[in-house]
């Protein structure tokens, strides 16, 4: 009887809502049993109230962020968003357009892809939606299309993108017909794009025992009480933060294995140089320091985690992100190997240098780019060779 009178109550508020809404609401995000809505209000004045009517009575939001607001929700659960606000004149606004949507069962996939033709660069944008319908996709004020194919929704188009950051904008339907959109940014190099920073990479993990972390403890000492990478724990327990962790928390335990990732990175150690390759083509090639005489030693490693204004803790001491005497610049590219990694420099003199214990150093603005290209998972390939860097790896 509570949900048939829910159902009537969203009936009723589609069709005589006003035209004219004082509020627009946008799904910004799906997560594990919560969802992010942003309102954006059409009239000069504040926003006193935002809650949802949900079949299970009134919800709050857990967490609020400028113009965006968390709401615990079910999957599949038929909403109500309220909004109440207040004008300059005093007069209350509290229309609401949509007046009401359904929560998405999952969020929508969205999985960018770079083709490199003679002909040029094409980028499929792959769509798997669920419940929602993508119209188009829209970037640098161009749109494009999608058509359906096997289940999944792409949109392509011949590249035209500067190198730099872009946002890819898809617009949705969803059921009922309310629309929203969900904005990904993206990184370019000569007209190849990715997700910027790499945040589609994607892995595999084994986990074979769970830790409680106790005081005192820092992940770095349990990382190597049972013999794991800091990086595996990162991945695996999803850590936003890995300098804070705290007494009593669970930790699972296990090691990460990467899939294939079409971003591969090669140093030479004979030139001092990294190279960038997509999908094995040389994109473009920095200048690096390296490790003195075979503290670099040739390989395979794979990125493991990242950091942007690394901290530098130095015999135990703390040394502050952008200072000189922190000499890990901008970014901070770990290897799977803990032993090294890719970071950038206090001293952009010694770049060309055999000078560091073992760490590739680059540019900042150069391993700022890197860092936004390459992802977690990605290959870097050491090598000590003769020549310029290959045009194709294969």
């Amino acid at each position: 009887m509570k949900m048939t009178r829910f159902v009537w109550l969203a009936v009723f508020l589609m069709l005589f809502q006003t035209s004219l809404a004082d509020h627009l609401i946008e799904l910004k995000n799906v997560g594990e049993g919560e969802i992010t809505l942003s309102v954006r209000k059409l009239y000069t004045g504040e926003i006193k109230n935002f809650y949802l009517y949900t079949p299970t009575g009134f919800v709050f939001p857990k967490r609020v962020k400028s113009d965006e607001y968390t709401f615990e929700v079910r999957p599949g659960d038929l909403i109500i968003p309220v909004v109440e606000g207040v004008n300059v004149l005093g007069k209350r606004m509290y229309h609401v357009s949509p007046s009401f949507l359904r929560v998405p069962q999952r969020k929508p996939k969205i999985k960018i892809i770079s083709d490199i033709k003679k002909s040029g660069v094409y980028i499929y944008v792959v769509v798997t939606a669920g419940d929602f319908t993508p119209i188009f996709l829209k970037v640098e004020n161009r749109i494009f299309r999608f058509f359906e194919l096997e289940g999944k929704w792409i949109s392509v188009f011949k590249s035209f993108l500067e190198d730099g950051s872009h946002v890819v904008r898809i617009q949705f339907k969803g059921p009922f017909g309310y629309t929203f959109s969900i904005e990904k940014e993206i990184y370019v190099i000569k007209q190849v794009a990715v997700p910027m920073r790499g945040e589609d990479g994607t892995f595999d993990y084994t986990v074979f025992t769970q830790h409680v972390v106790q005081r005192g403890e820092t992940l770095w000492s349990i990382a190597n009480q049972y013999r794991v990478r800091v990086g595996d724990l990162v991945l695996i327990n999803h850590l936003e933060d890995p300098d804070r962790i705290v007494a009593g928390q669970i930790l699972k335990i296990g090691r990460v294995t990467f899939r294939e990732n079409p971003v591969t990175i090669v140093v030479n150690l004979f030139s001092s140089k990294l190279g960038l390759y997509y999908d094995g083509v040389l994109l473009k090639v920095y200048p690096v320091a390296l490790g003195r005489s075979d503290a670099t030693p040739p390989g395979k490693y794979w990125i493991l985690r990242k950091e942007i204004d690394p901290a530098l803790y130095w015999f135990g001491e703390y040394i502050s992100p952008r200072t000189p005497l922190n000499g890990l610049g901008t970014r901070y590219l770990q290897l799977s190997n803990s032993t090294y990694a890719i970071h950038g420099t206090s001293k952009p003199w010694e770049i060309g240098k055999r000078i560091s214990h073992g760490c590739i150093r680059m540019f900042n603005r150069d391993v700022e780019e890197l860092d936004a290209f390459a992802g977690v998972g990605t290959e870097v390939i050491v090598v000590k060779e003769k020549g310029d860097f290959p045009e194709r790896l294969y």
